[in-house]
């Protein structure tokens, strides 16, 4: 059972990495404005269902990442 716990947890991660680098993709590409992915994002719910709780703390975290990421990118872009 830890295994297939472990290797759950690997690919939600992997999932996590690449939703990110997407997201951050389309931002600095222009396709949406920094914040649209996120505002959406947090609008997202799941009423009644026993896992909305764990899901929305998710979001939460996923749009922190990517907060972080668009944070990073703007210093560098002062920096150069």
């Amino acid at each position: 059972m830890t295994d297939r716990i472990d290797r759950l947890e690997a690919q939600l991660n992997a999932l996590a990495q690449g939703w990110l680098r997407l997201a951050a993709a389309l931002e600095v590409g222009g396709v949406v404005a920094p914040g649209q992915i996120d505002h959406s994002l947090q609008t997202a719910r799941w009423p009644g269902q026993p896992f909305e709780a764990e899901a929305m703390k998710t979001v939460e975290w996923l749009c922190d990442q990517l907060a972080q990421a668009r944070d990073v990118r703007q210093s560098l872009e002062l920096h150069d």
